[in-house]
């Protein structure tokens, strides 16, 4: 996770979305689920969002396509940092309150209020293993913070999810063989970018990438594997 910047609202956000949705509330003080399926006006700026965000998801910092192109392949969803079920339900309306998430994070986050917000946040929070690609708590953040960080990775299953850590294995071992170039890793990956740069990965941790991605039998397993090419 690194932190993320909400941009401006779209010019048709308060007629599409804020405007009815307050009156949908003012006449449903309690919606069930059905009703909020039958006014989720936000999806009226979902494709705004993913725009402005270049499809770069708020939890796992990568990029996600707005559809789905393959049932195995997750797409962006809208978000509601604080559940649109938690009182006062007119966040569920609220710019402020909307995130890009992959779908499979936002099922997972849920109602739970137990994750970071990305809104709120510093880069380095996060950090990257180079060796298991797992993700852990800055040793600098105090004990409470540490915790949070953990709480997070647990419930979005960052760590546990072998999606994401292979995702990122994949795009770390693509960029050490010279297939992914550092700007194209910045517009899918910024996370792992942004753990390249901080760790120094080209002095500290390359010349090992290199030297693993040199011998045949390795290399031969990172092609089965579609790491490489």
């Amino acid at each position: 996770m690194i932190q993320v910047t909400l941009p401006q609202p779209p010019v048709n956000y308060e007629t599409a979305v804020r405007a009815p949705g307050i009156a949908f509330l003012t006449g449903n003080p309690h919606p069930t689920r059905d009703d909020w399926d039958n006014h989720s006006y936000w999806r009226a700026i979902h494709g705004y969002l993913h725009g402005e965000l270049r499809g770069i998801c708020a939890y796992c910092a990568s990029y996600t396509p707005r559809r789905a192109r393959a049932v195995s392949v997750d797409h962006s969803s809208i978000d509601h940092f604080v559940p649109k079920s938690h009182p006062p339900h007119a966040q569920a309306y609220e710019w402020t309150n909307f995130r890009l998430a992959r779908s499979r994070l936002n099922h997972r986050k849920a109602n739970f209020r137990d994750v970071l917000d990305p809104c709120a946040i510093s880069n380095g929070w996060f950090r990257l293993s180079f060796v298991t690609f797992s993700l852990s708590p800055d040793s600098t953040l105090s004990g409470s913070q540490q915790q949070q960080v953990r709480d997070t990775i647990v419930r979005l299953g960052l760590n546990t999810d072998d999606g994401y850590v292979t995702e990122r294995a994949r795009a770390v071992f693509r960029y050490a063989d010279g297939k992914l170039p550092f700007a194209e890793l910045t517009r899918l990956y910024p996370f792992v970018a942004t753990e390249i740069t901080a760790q120094n990965f080209d002095v500290t941790h390359l010349p090992r990438f290199k030297m693993r991605l040199a011998n045949p039998q390795f290399r031969a397993v990172l092609i089965r594997q579609g790491w490489v090419a």
